[in-house]
């Protein structure tokens, strides 16, 4: 299946809504991809809900997004130092509560790093942008709701396989991080940052897809949807 199939497919017959987002991790800056200008903050959930809103497609570094989590998820960029980003997040915790107490908030972060490790640093920078627009994305995002999530599941299912679901603080941890170290889907309900300034609507997770295992699934979605679809309406 080619790109534009999977794009066709996903919002015709999956019924997507909002723009296909894609994330290609890049060993070198682009001559052909604009740097993205200035800083979005609080990081990529911001600069989805932009692309989102104004279809466009950037290359960020460290320099561009406030909160780099994304970027330390890829590849793309050294994350702090333990002790360096606990006092960072403990400071958080204290104008935004977070987590009950310090040792509460050490606790997760220890939890939440031993399962969602991060990779090790080979790239320069992420391309962000629509899938029609990226050739040979790394991840894709996906909005869809619980139904269109069901479907999905259960594609995955056809070919044996299944997808974890995270809920948690830190959207790019589950949204990014996990499926780009494992290669395994995911749908997520994100966090509050992410689903505010991405712009989800309350019935919208997050199902983030390998751009190669989307591919391989893509010529079921238009059969899985419609008997579904009709499963439904029998009830």
């Amino acid at each position: 299946m080619e790109r534009e199939d999977i794009i066709s497919t996903l919002k015709h017959d999956l019924g997507v809504q909002k723009e296909i987002i894609a994330l290609q991790v890049l060993q070198q800056p682009p001559s052909e991809i604009p740097h993205y200008r200035g800083e979005a903050s609080p990081g990529m959930c911001a600069l989805v809900g932009e692309i989102l809103q104004q279809h466009t497609l950037w290359y960020v570094t460290r320099e561009n997004l406030g909160c780099f989590e994304a970027l330390t998820g890829t590849g793309t960029c050294e994350n702090l130092p333990r002790e360096q980003y606990l006092e960072f997040m403990i400071g958080q915790n204290r104008n935004w509560p977070m987590h009950k107490d310090t040792e509460t908030l050490i606790d997760y972060y220890t939890r939440v790093d031993a399962f969602f490790r991060h990779p090790e640093v080979s790239g320069s920078g992420l391309v962000v942008g629509p899938l029609a627009r990226v050739e040979q994305p790394d991840l894709v995002l996906l909005f869809v709701t619980p139904h269109q999530a069901d479907i999905l599941s259960r594609i995955l299912a056809f070919y044996g396989d299944f997808a974890r679901g995270f809920g948690g603080m830190g959207g790019c941890i589950f949204n990014i991080r996990y499926t780009f170290m494992t290669g395994d889907p995911c749908f997520s309900t994100s966090d509050t940052a992410w689903r505010m300034f991405a712009g989800l609507d309350e019935s919208e997770l997050t199902y983030t897809f390998p751009y190669g295992r989307l591919l391989e699934i893509g010529d079921r979605i238009r059969p899985t949807a419609g008997y579904v679809n009709a499963f439904k309406s029998m009830f």
